[in-house]
């Protein structure tokens, strides 16, 4: 099984180190985005820490919370993953800043019981997870510059009379998923053009184009990072106190970590969790 992990990193160059040689292995390839605002030293770092295992770094451009740079780093690696003729049974996007909580074994075994079909957490629009069932995020003008938003209550509607959904901005998606997203992009420039004025346009912009698709009903709806919202600011950085949920979640990856604020954590996992996981095997 051939696996393409495209990951969207900014900081920290030893964990995005420590991440990637985790889920390294045969037929694994990693396509990772940077963002540009990273400084020059720490973007080398994280380049020469990675020499000898099977990474592409992409394009570089700034990325912003909540703006269109998380969906063009996106874009990019899975351009770059078509281009490369990599081909992989599933493509699975991550952040810098995440951790897998199973095995590789264990993440494979879960994909081959996928049989071709994709998994992301998705629901319809309007929602009650978002404010005001999350229609002034598609319906009004968004423009995001750094720190400044600004909302223009401006009506305007999705193109080519398509259906809003939201979700999880990660997700990992089959082959055929990739393709009809390749393929959709290309052919519906406006779709892009929309998004780009979209509030926090990661959490819609795939679910959108996969679900009102042809192989729509071969998504599932499956959360797949643990994640913890309690506490503030939200996703919390997971500490070595939220060990016991990592053990009893069914995720396979979680989020948010930062070894500068609590690396036993991560040590706990490597420790306990993965090196006897699925049958004892790493």
């Amino acid at each position: 099984m051939r696996i393409a992990y495209v990951i969207s990193a900014y900081r920290r160059p030893e964990q995005l180190v420590r991440l990637i040689r985790r889920l390294a292995a045969d037929d694994t390839r990693f396509y990772v985005h940077v963002d540009r605002k990273t400084s020059e030293p720490v973007f080398r770092a994280m380049v020469d820490g990675l020499t000898d295992l099977d990474v592409v770094f992409l394009p570089r451009h700034a990325c912003h919370w909540g703006d269109f740079g998380h969906v063009g780093a996106s874009l990019k690696g899975i351009a770059a993953i078509v281009e490369s003729g990599f081909d992989p049974d599933y493509t699975i996007l991550l952040s810098g800043q995440d951790y897998p909580i199973k095995s590789n074994r264990a993440i494979r075994e879960f994909l081959a019981k996928r049989a071709g079909r994709s998994s992301f957490l998705y629901f319809a629009i309007p929602t009650s997870h978002w404010t005001q069932g999350g229609l002034p995020r598609f319906r009004d003008w968004h423009l995001r510059w750094r720190r400044l938003h600004v909302r223009i209550p401006l009506r305007r509607s999705l193109p080519l009379d398509l259906t809003p959904w939201g979700g999880s901005a990660y997700w990992i998606l089959s082959r055929r998923a990739l393709d009809e997203v390749v393929g959709f992009v290309a052919e519906h420039p406006e779709y892009v053009r929309f998004f780009r004025h979209v509030d926090i346009p990661d959490e819609s912009f795939f679910h959108t184009i996969l679900l009102n698709s042809a192989i729509a009903g071969e998504c599932d709806d499956i959360r797949l990072h643990y994640t913890e919202w309690g506490r503030t600011p939200a996703p919390a950085v997971l500490l070595t106190g939220d060990y016991p949920h990592l053990v009893e979640s069914p995720c396979l990856f979680a989020r948010k970590f930062d070894p500068h604020v609590d690396s036993e954590v991560l040590d706990l996992i490597d420790e306990q969790l993965l090196t006897v996981d699925s049958g004892g095997t790493p």
